[in-house]
């Protein structure tokens, strides 16, 4: 690796992405900076390919990249190596984060982020605003985006908001932050929290960072497609919570309990509404459809099964499986014909409501995320 006086390491982890690794290790490689910068990437015993294309992106940045291939995948073992890797390997004073499937859009990224860290000495993170695509990455479907503003986000709000608050390819932080974690781990909701533990995160707000939805071998599509994982999901950071909750001697007591109220399937919140949830059905009109196909949008539709109310079709931004049912039975259709031929949409999240807001649509539309406000 050379000589070179390392201001900010890069660390990827890959693991089967062997359809997206290309485009994120360019978006790295084409950062512009006024200070040197290494990318480590930690290949997780990938078998799709994966590892030979990193081998060739080392092969023609030797000086750049660091190289790490696991013979076995490690996260399948439950073994935290996010944090060993940093604090074993990366020499930068700064780590910044980017998985194999997601990317930067700014070649300037890693310049900002240093510069505003270094301007606001009392933080120990900075994030930025993030958007989500689909996995084919042709489509935009969501921002990640906590303010409209640059400025600091308070640890309150860091906990409250959950792991998925900000976008983990927008998170950059001081590598001595990992000295005391305070009982919390290599999760993104514990590396989060730890950012803004000391002084609150610094956000820019600036499209910088890209999430790929569901993308094969990410955690959304390993842990959020599987209620029995999700479950574990919830436990562990249950613990981290309650353990973060002692180690700062219930500082934030208050503001963790609340979070911990998150941990509570949809099922149950939706139950918990269900007569204002009968009042709306029986006033609507048909056709109804379900807008959404995430996790509300599936745990929405496994209700009004269950309640004996008519759902017509089920259809998402993503415009995928299009004449296709789901596991219920209910038919997928496009985007465009919900919004031409519905006379009522349940939209199943926020995100969802307020892009049918963004339309032409006259129908009656329900935003249900008001019935399932935590998770």
């Amino acid at each position: 690796m050379g000589n070179r006086e390392i201001e900010v390491s890069i660390l990827c982890i890959t693991y089967n992405q062997k359809k997206y690794i290309a485009k994120a290790l360019d978006s790295m490689l084409s950062q512009i900076t006024d200070f040197e910068y290494e990318i480590i990437i930690h290949d997780d015993g990938s078998t799709d390919g994966t590892i030979e294309i990193i081998k060739d992106y080392k092969e023609k940045n030797p000086e750049e990249i660091c190289l790490l291939i696991e013979e076995d995948n490690r996260y399948s073992k439950g073994e935290d190596f996010v944090i060993p890797t940093i604090r074993e390997y990366a020499r930068g004073k700064y780590i910044a984060l980017c998985e194999g499937d997601d990317y930067w859009t700014d070649s300037f990224k890693l310049q900002k982020q240093r510069d505003a860290l270094e301007k606001h000495q009392v933080c120990d993170m900075c994030a930025c605003w993030g958007s989500t695509v689909t996995e084919d990455g042709t489509r935009e479907i969501s921002q990640i985006r906590p303010l409209q503003q640059d400025g600091i986000l308070d640890i309150r709000e860091v906990i409250l908001g959950g792991g998925q608050y900000l976008v983990t390819a927008g998170l950059f932080f001081k590598k001595d932050m990992l000295e005391n974690l305070y009982g919390l781990d290599s999760l993104d909701y514990s590396l989060q929290i730890r950012g803004a533990l000391r002084g609150g995160i610094y956000y820019l707000d600036q499209k910088m960072a890209v999430y790929r939805r569901y993308a094969d071998g990410s955690w959304t599509n390993h842990v959020l497609k599987k209620d029995a994982k999700l479950e574990v999901q919830w436990d562990k950071e249950r613990n981290l919570l309650k353990s973060f909750d002692e180690q700062t001697d219930y500082q934030y007591h208050e503001i963790i309990e609340e979070r911990l109220k998150a941990y509570t399937s949809f099922e149950i919140q939706l139950n918990a509404h269900s007569e204002e949830i009968q009042r709306i059905m029986q006033q609507a009109d048909a056709p109804v459809y379900i807008w959404g196909m995430g996790r509300r949008g599936v745990a929405l539709e496994a209700y009004c099964k269950r309640c004996g109310y008519q759902i017509d079709g089920i259809c998402d931004a993503i415009d995928e499986q299009i004449g296709e049912c789901t596991q219920r039975q209910t038919l997928i259709v496009k985007t465009a014909d919900v919004l031409k031929n519905a006379k009522t949409i349940l939209a199943s999240n926020r995100f969802a409501y307020q892009d049918i807001a963004k339309t032409d649509y006259k129908g009656q539309v329900y935003d249900f995320q008001e019935f399932m406000p935590r998770g």
